[in-house]
C-alpha cells in the first residue's frame, strides 16, 4: 500500500514533466509562427523574382526579334554577312569560355604547361578576368617549370674575351647555344628584368665597355641598349622594381681605385640614371636583390672586403657590421631572403667557401658557414633559380667549364653537365623561354 508521502512525490514529478512539455510546446508554437513568417517573405519573393523572370523573358525575346530584325536588314544591305556574325559572336564568347577552363586546377595547368611561364605571366598582365586562374597554377608551373640558366660572355686560355651565350635547361639537364652577343666581353655582369635578359660592361680584350645588350629567350633574339655613363668591367649587375641597376667594377679613367656610381637603366623610357656610388672599386664585386634592396659584396679600394645595402627609398649606401671571410671574386645570388656567396680567391688559392647571410625585414645580419662547392673557383658567376643556387665557371689555376647547383632547403651540392665552353670572368642569370 502507497503512503501519502510517496503519492506526493509521484505527483510532483508528473506536474514537472507536465511544466517541460508545456514550455517545449509554446518553443515550439513561436518557431512555427517564424517559420510561417519565413515562408510567407519567401513566397512573396518568389512571386517577385518570378515576375521579374517573366519581364526579362519578354524583353528578351523583344531584343532578340529586334536583333534579327536588324540583322537581316544588314543582310540584305550587303553591310555583314551571316558568317561574319557568327565569327564575331565566336570571338566574343572565346575570353567566357577560357575564363572558365582557367578556373579548374587540371585544366589551368594543362593550359599553363603549353603556355609556358611567360606566356602565362603575359595573360596575367593583359587580362583581369583570366587573372584569377592563371594566379593560381603558377607556383605549381614554376616549380614544374624551373627558368633556365643563361651564361654569358667571359674568357679562356684560347681567347681573351668570348661574344659566347649558351643556356642549360635544369628540367632537361642540356646545354645549347644561343646566338652570340653582339660584342665580345667578359668581367661582364648579367640580370633578368621582366623576363629579359641584359648584359652590361666587361672588358673586350682592348677596352673598358660600356655597351649594353639585351636578349628576348621568347625570340631568341639580341638588341643593342643605350650605353651606360659609366664604361665598367667586374661589376655588378641587378633586377629591381622593374629596372636594371649596375654597380661596382673599374673603369679606364686612370683611377682604378675610385669607386664607380650606381647606374640604373628604365627598360621604359629607355635612359640611364646615375645614382650614389658603392664604396666597392676595382677587384670586382657580386650583388642580389632582396627583400626590395640591393645587397653588394666586394673589395673596397683599400682591398679590405664589405657589405653595403642600397636603400631604394632613401638612394643611399650603407655598410653592414657583419662581413663574411675575406676573399675576392665572389659569386653571389639571393634565394628566399638570404644572399648566398661562395667561391672567391683568399690571396693564396682559389676557395669553395659557402655562405649564407640572412637578411629578412628587421633582422640583423648574419653568416653561416654551409659545405663548401665541390670545386674551388674565384670569378665564376652565380645566379638563383626554383630555391637553388647554380654557380658555373671561374678559375681555379685554369678556366674551368664546370656547373654545380646547390638546393638550399636539403644544404647538398650537385655536379651538373659543363659548360660547352670553360671560362671565366662570365655573367649569368635565370629566365624562363
Amino acid at each position: 500500500m502507497c503512503s501519502k508521502t510517496s503519492l506526493e512525490a509521484v505527483l510532483a514529478e508528473q506536474r514537472s514533466n507536465l511544466n517541460g512539455l508545456i514550455t517545449q510546446s509554446q518553443q515550439l508554437e513561436v518557431q512555427q509562427d517564424k517559420l510561417a513568417e519565413d515562408a510567407r517573405h519567401t513566397s512573396s519573393l518568389l512571386r517577385d523574382l518570378r515576375r521579374e523572370h517573366r519581364e526579362l523573358l519578354k524583353d528578351f525575346t523583344q531584343l532578340r526579334e529586334e536583333f534579327c530584325a536588324v540583322r537581316d536588314c544588314l543582310t540584305a544591305a550587303n553591310v555583314v554577312t551571316k558568317p561574319a556574325v557568327n565569327r564575331n559572336l565566336s570571338r566574343r564568347r572565346a575570353p567566357m569560355v577560357l575564363k572558365k577552363v582557367l578556373e579548374e586546377p587540371g585544366l589551368s595547368l594543362t593550359f599553363g604547361s603549353i603556355a609556358g611561364v611567360v606566356g602565362c605571366l603575359r595573360v596575367r598582365e593583359t587580362s583581369k578576368g583570366l587573372c584569377g586562374g592563371i594566379s593560381t597554377c603558377l607556383p605549381l608551373l614554376r616549380k614544374r617549370m624551373p627558368p633556365e640558366i643563361y651564361v654569358l660572355g667571359g674568357k679562356n686560355d684560347s681567347s681573351p674575351a668570348l661574344a659566347t651565350a649558351e643556356c642549360f635547361s635544369p628540367l632537361h639537364g642540356e646545354w645549347r647555344s644561343l646566338p652570340p652577343m653582339a660584342a665580345r666581353r667578359y668581367g661582364c655582369a648579367a640580370a633578368t628584368v621582366n623576363g629579359l635578359l641584359y648584359v652590361v660592361g666587361g672588358h673586350d680584350g682592348h677596352k673598358v665597355l660600356a655597351s649594353a645588350e639585351r636578349f628576348d629567350p621568347t625570340k631568341g633574339s639580341w638588341s643593342r641598349l643605350p650605353d651606360m655613363p659609366t664604361p665598367r668591367s667586374r661589376c655588378a649587375a641587378v633586377s629591381m622594381r622593374g629596372c636594371l641597376h649596375v654597380l661596382g667594377g673599374r673603369t679606364c679613367d686612370g683611377r682604378p681605385n675610385a669607386a664607380l656610381p650606381t647606374e640604373r637603366f628604365d627598360p621604359a623610357r629607355g635612359v640611364w640614371q646615375v645614382l650614389p656610388a658603392s664604396p666597392l672599386a676595382h677587384l670586382g664585386c657580386a650583388a642580389a636583390e632582396v627583400s626590395g634592396s640591393i645587397y653588394a659584396v666586394g673589395v673596397s679600394a683599400d682591398r679590405s672586403m664589405i657589405v653595403e645595402r642600397f636603400d631604394p627609398s632613401s638612394g643611399s649606401w650603407s655598410t653592414l657590421s657583419a662581413q663574411p671571410r675575406h676573399r675576392f671574386g665572389v659569386a653571389a645570388a639571393a634565394v628566399a631572403g638570404a644572399l648566398y656567396v661562395v667561391g672567391g680567391h683568399n690571396g693564396q688559392k682559389a676557395v669553395a667557401e659557402l655562405e649564407r647571410c640572412e637578411l629578412r625585414s628587421g633582422a640583423k645580419a648574419r653568416w653561416d658557414s654551409l659545405p663548401p662547392a665541390p670545386t674551388p673557383r674565384h670569378g665564376a658567376a652565380a645566379t638563383a633559380a626554383a630555391g637553388a643556387l647554380y654557380i658555373v665557371g671561374g678559375d681555379d689555376g685554369q678556366s674551368l667549364a664546370s656547373v654545380e647547383r646547390f638546393d638550399t632547403a636539403a644544404r647538398q651540392w650537385c655536379r651538373l653537365p659543363p659548360l660547352p665552353t670553360g671560362r671565366f670572368g662570365c655573367a649569368a642569370a635565370a629566365a624562363w623561354r
